[in-house]
């Protein structure tokens, strides 16, 4: 019913405007460009570049205990050829680097501010992330036991953020060449 009733409007605005008339024809025909005015388009904005992944902190802090302590040049190394003596002098190198990396990012504490060796009560209220019971554990609390080791909590973790190419936020250490 919709369409009859523009059919007879448009047949009696043809017979009363000669342009309207003249654009349906060209309409007729498929040579008219629509007269309907198309919303500007809107700027396209530039597709934004997508951001990298940020670099994984467990990488990060393996390249500061390489570049301190030559860690990962130590546990790559096969010592079964090296003496004892040999061993225990490039461990205390790798030993003090590793500290000062631990120092500096995360100020290493004790879980417990207790002598090894003292006797400790664990209640129920005892937090089981600060305390893991071992040998001989009951169920039930309290409970005595020798404290065997203190345990180890970051009072911080000040990572630096790394700085540079997506491509290489997998390096460790760089190679090494010497020039002679």
């Amino acid at each position: 019913m919709g369409r009859f009733i523009l059919a007879f409007k448009t047949f009696f605005k043809v017979l009363g405007n000669a342009d309207f008339a003249k654009q349906l024809d060209e309409i007729a025909e498929g040579s008219a460009r629509s007269k309907i005015e198309q919303p500007a388009p809107k700027p396209q904005e530039p597709p934004a570049k997508p951001k990298p992944e940020p670099r994984n902190g467990a990488l990060t802090l393996l390249e500061a205990l390489q570049r301190e302590a030559r860690l990962l040049d130590f546990i790559q190394e096969d010592l079964s050829t090296y003496q004892d003596a040999q061993v225990g002098a490039a461990v205390r190198d790798v030993h003090r680097g590793c500290r000062e990396v631990f120092d500096r990012y995360f100020s290493l504490q004790a879980c417990l501010d207790q002598e090894e060796g003292v006797t400790i009560e664990v209640t129920e209220d005892t937090d089981a992330s600060q305390v893991r019971l071992i040998g001989n554990v009951v169920e039930t609390r309290p409970v005595s036991g020798t404290l065997v080791h203190s345990g180890w909590k970051a009072a911080k973790c000040a990572l630096p953020d790394w700085v540079g190419k997506e491509q290489n936020k997998n390096i460790l250490a760089p190679a090494e060449v010497e020039i002679s």
